[in-house]
């Protein structure tokens, strides 16, 4: 499932996507476009609260220019973290 994080606004000097969101998303969380094809992982989130911007790491080097302007969207349900382990306390 795939969730409108915002468009891209420019290229950082870097190398990274810089997206205006419309929330804030979680780190590492994996950005692709509107065909799914995965643009990058979320790197940072700065900026105000109620449209954060966001720094996409970007998966290859395919012509970034043009992606400039471009909706690009949070694939939901990946989960990076570990899973809770057994017998251990908290």
């Amino acid at each position: 499932m795939m969730k409108l994080l915002g468009v891209i606004q420019d290229i950082g000097f870097d190398g990274k996507l810089i997206v205006r969101g419309a929330f804030a998303p979680g780190p590492r969380d994996r950005v692709v476009d509107n065909r799914s094809k995965p643009l990058g992982f979320v790197r940072r989130v700065f900026g105000p609260v109620d449209s954060p911007y966001i720094m996409v790491e970007p998966a290859g080097r395919s012509n970034l220019l043009a992606a400039v302007g471009k909706q690009v969207y949070v694939e939901e349900g990946g989960h990076y973290a570990k899973g809770k382990r057994r017998d251990r306390r908290d």
